[in-house]
């Protein structure tokens, strides 16, 4: 039922990475952080659902309330603190979906660093993620941009990223040598909040790592154009971040644009309420984009909307 309301059963076949996406609309991580949403999420027509941020071991988030609306801006705040059932709830649960989904609906998992786990022990956590669940990803996602894990965005650093990138690559070609698996596709997803003289590290970074692409962007810690008095913490996503996210999105395709050949693959994510926004992010150079907010206000229907 869900399938003829809101399916838009239009198909592109886009090759991004070692992957073929039946359109170029998914689901942003953060929605179904323990993949049990994952069927409907495919019945809805979304061509790709990004579970987590998942953690290594089971932690609650942040203490409640954590998630605050701005209806009047279509905004939201949220300070969920990777909330998440660990690598061997969500293994279970994908196992359990795959049995019942078309086998071109690609899983991606975005992982993180459990909340006690010190920044210089970050990589570990990441290279658990990754050797836990590599036979039930599609492709995985660094998380090192959510503002909502104490000193996490550090892992953006320079010093930090080279080693995080460079570890995380070594365990990937270790990985699909040992499981006779195809090498997965590793995407960085970055802030919003960040400078010219940053973004051009991660890209170099990128780059020199043969990472796949990156993930334009997480939530802001700024409050463009919020004349609420609200004082809530915490990322925001929706139409505010569409700007910072979109000119993010723009230097990356740039920087992109003076390479002689292998291309960073960019996924747009922030500010996705309608086809406009989304031909935007497609035009700044996006292979795929992904949604979050949009869907909690505009609701399913927005799935064909944006795809018709």
């Amino acid at each position: 039922m869900l399938s003829f309301l809101y399916n838009p059963g239009k198909s592109e076949n886009i090759i991004a990475g070692s992957n073929e996406f039946k359109n170029r609309l998914g689901l942003a991580a953060g929605f179904d952080k323990y993949g049990t949403a994952i069927r409907f999420f495919h019945s809805l027509g979304f061509s790709h659902v990004e579970i987590g941020t998942v953690t290594p071991y089971p932690q609650p988030g942040n203490p409640k309330p954590r998630i605050f609306r701005l209806p009047d801006y279509q905004a939201i705040i949220n300070r969920m603190g990777f909330n998440n059932g660990g690598t061997i709830e969500v293994m279970s649960n994908i196992l359990k979906a795959r049995k019942y989904i078309q086998k071109d609906f690609i899983i991606g998992i975005n992982i993180g660093k459990n909340k006690m786990t010190e920044i210089e022990n970050a990589v570990l956590d990441y290279k658990i993620c990754l050797n836990h669940l590599y036979n039930y990803a599609d492709y995985f996602t660094l998380n090192v941009s959510s503002p909502n894990t104490e000193g996490l965005r550090k892992l953006q650093d320079r010093d930090y990223l080279d080693n995080l990138l460079s570890e995380i690559q070594s365990e990937n070609k270790s990985l699909s040598a040992e499981k006779s698996l195809k090498l997965k596709d590793i995407f960085l997803k970055i802030a919003p909040d960040i400078d010219d003289e940053q973004l051009n590290v991660i890209f170099e970074l990128c780059i020199k790592h043969d990472i796949t692409g990156i993930i334009a962007t997480n939530t802001t810690l700024k409050r463009p154009g919020i004349n609420t008095k609200t004082t809530e913490e915490g990322g925001l996503s929706g139409k505010p971040l569409r700007k910072l996210s979109n000119e993010i999105l723009d230097k990356l395709n740039k920087l992109n644009s003076v390479l002689p050949d292998k291309k960073l693959l960019l996924i747009a994510s922030g500010g996705v309420f309608n086809k406009d926004d989304f031909n935007e992010k497609l035009r700044s150079g996006a292979a795929l984009v992904q949604i979050y907010t949009g869907l909690i206000y505009e609701g399913p229907a927005i799935i064909k909307k944006i795809l018709k």
